[in-house]
């Protein structure tokens, strides 16, 4: 809803309640009463903004620009119990919560597939002492060695079975001086989603946007400790290649998801971008600012392989338009939300 409107709103809100006053003391009691009941009931249940769904305590937000009734489902099912209408929320559980909607969206595609394939999805040397036998891979193995129709225990072949969705968490940081405040939240959220990530086997690997380039400083492991301990020893800078660190990112899930693993891409990041991409994806582009264009481009590849992303902005603004035509953070990273229709949560600054 556009902020004149609220604000026509709101006024009409109040006059109603003074004439009303001015009648009956009780009826205006009455209706404020009303009014407040119906707004912590739509504060629950998530307020609608722009088609966007949107959970909001009194420091951060949840926007989804993706709400299939999957993911609906999700939602409210694991904000139930929260105390949303209170605006108790902390950024960190607002994070967490971001993170386990995109999981298991993502842990629901990956079974998708499970089912898709039969569930064989390569045949392996036997390991155990009893084995679901691969017998094309076991028939092959067997005429390569010139002993078919005979079949010798060397050529028997294992199949391989697909397990369970796995996630890959693939976490994309902004390293930039601006962002020394917000890594203590960001690290309570994964230390919080630590636990079921392991359950489930989950991977995770930590890609760091520093200087003029990004670089991966975690390959995907199923040893949180180990990003863990890498955001607590990360050197901060004045550069902000974010473009660089999300194409890597992307990078990193398209191999990860020929491994078998769903990727959630989760960008940690202010959106004050200045970096731009050594050379565009789409050949040369005009654009007033290269580095925003940049992070423009990579989104749209990400939408294209439809993966699953979260985006963190720690400096949200609540009136994200800047006066002089300069496009904010906070602008940069809920289209880059709406374009890749993932998960915004606003860390109001």
């Amino acid at each position: 809803m556009p902020r004149s409107l609220r604000i026509l709103l709101a006024l009409a809100s109040i006059t109603l309640l003074i004439v009303l006053a001015l009648l009956d003391i009780r009826l205006a009691l009455l209706a404020l009463l009303l009014w407040l009941l119906l707004s912590m009931f739509f504060g629950r249940k998530g307020v609608q903004e722009d088609g966007k769904a949107l959970i909001r305590s009194k420091k951060t937000l949840l926007s989804s620009y993706n709400m299939e009734p999957e993911r609906k489902k999700i939602m409210m099912s694991l904000t139930r119990g929260m105390k949303i209408s209170r605006g108790d929320i902390s950024p960190s559980q607002m994070v967490e919560l971001a993170i386990n909607i995109s999981r298991k969206m993502a842990r629901s595609k990956g079974r998708r597939k499970v089912r898709a394939s039969s569930q064989v999805i390569d045949f392996v040397l036997p390991r155990k002492k009893y084995f679901k036998i691969s017998i094309p891979a076991t028939l092959r193995r067997a005429a390569a060695s010139q002993r078919f129709p005979s079949v010798a225990f060397s050529d028997l072949r294992a199949s391989l079975q697909a397990g369970k969705g796995k996630v890959s968490l693939i976490v994309v940081l902004d390293s930039s001086a601006s962002m020394i405040y917000s890594i203590r939240g960001i690290l309570t959220a994964f230390k919080a989603i630590k636990n079921e990530a392991r359950k489930y086997r989950d991977r995770v690997s930590l890609i760091v946007s520093k200087g003029f380039s990004s670089v991966v400083a975690q390959h995907p492991t199923t040893n949180f400790n180990l990003v863990l301990s890498k955001f607590s020893v990360l050197g901060l800078d004045d550069f902000t290649p974010l473009a660089s660190g999300m194409y890597r990112g992307y990078d990193l899930a398209v191999r990860e998801r020929r491994r078998g693993y769903e990727p959630v891409i989760i960008i940690i990041t202010d959106g004050n971008v200045n970096v731009p991409l050594e050379k565009y994806l789409r050949g040369n582009i005009m654009s007033p600012d290269p580095a925003i264009e940049s992070v423009l481009e990579v989104a749209r590849l990400i939408a294209k392989s439809k993966i699953e992303t979260v985006i963190v902005n720690t400096r949200h603004r609540d009136y994200p338009r800047d006066p002089h035509g300069i496009v904010t953070g906070t602008q940069l990273l809920t289209k880059v939300a709406e374009i890749v229709k993932g998960t915004y949560v606003g860390v109001l600054g």
